[in-house]
């Protein structure tokens, strides 16, 4: 539950810098959702909750309030409410893909994971060109075991969105579990081209594939 908690308090600070820059205008729920994250910051999640439902009063149809409210539920361990919450963030605001990952993560906690599967298949849907839609499915079905589905959905995932270095690099590195190593080292590289400081990353591929083995870079294509 810790390293939950932690992940999605990062995405509260990455939503408190987005809202940030429309903090002058004359909307009074800005303030409230301002005031909200600060206290999701601190910890406190009761306090944080109050200012996002003051917020939603406010103004009822941002989808990020409901988001916000649905990270503080979820840190309580009130599943249902959360779930609520992502729903109606969902509604509002489709492409907030963790909507739909936090969602899910609220239905495995209560058991139902037909249906945490079936909110992130809806969160590929509603963002079919966003690769952490479909890393979330991997992970999901890594999480229970299922590498075949895992494949699945990461290939999907670089497929979807070939720039996203995230999803070629988890790509890769199930692929090595796998014991693709051929295609995993193209993944890595593929990662390491789009986003190339990650220290584990290459180190990775060093050891995969040192310079001079049988395993050289792509050759140029010619006419």
């Amino acid at each position: 539950m810790k390293s939950h908690i932690m992940r999605i308090g990062g995405l509260a600070m990455v939503l408190a810098a987005a809202l940030a820059a429309g903090a002058g205008c004359e909307d009074p729920s800005t303030k409230f959702n301002q005031e909200g994250l600060a206290f999701y910051k601190a910890g406190d999640y009761t306090r944080a909750r109050a200012a996002f439902e003051e917020a939603i009063a406010q103004n009822p149809e941002v989808g990020e309030y409901y988001f916000n409210r649905g990270i503080c539920e979820q840190a309580i361990g009130h599943w249902d409410m959360a779930i609520f919450n992502y729903e109606m963030s969902m509604r509002l605001s489709p492409k907030v893909v963790d909507a739909y990952n936090n969602a899910a993560q609220c239905y495995v906690e209560k058991g139902d994971l037909a249906k945490a599967q079936q909110v992130l298949v809806t969160g590929t849907l509603a963002n079919p060109y966003t690769g952490e839609a479909f890393i979330n499915l991997g992970r999901f079905f890594l999480s229970r075991g299922d590498t075949n589905g895992a494949r699945l959905w990461l290939a999907k995932a670089v497929a979807a969105d070939p720039d996203n270095a995230k999803a070629h690099l988890e790509y890769s590195q199930l692929l090595l579990k796998l014991g693709d190593r051929e295609k995993a080292v193209a993944e890595l590289r593929k990662s390491l081209h789009l986003s190339p400081v990650q220290p584990e990353a290459s180190a990775t591929l060093t050891e995969l594939a040192p310079t001079g083995s049988q395993l050289p870079p792509p050759k140029p294509q010619t006419k």
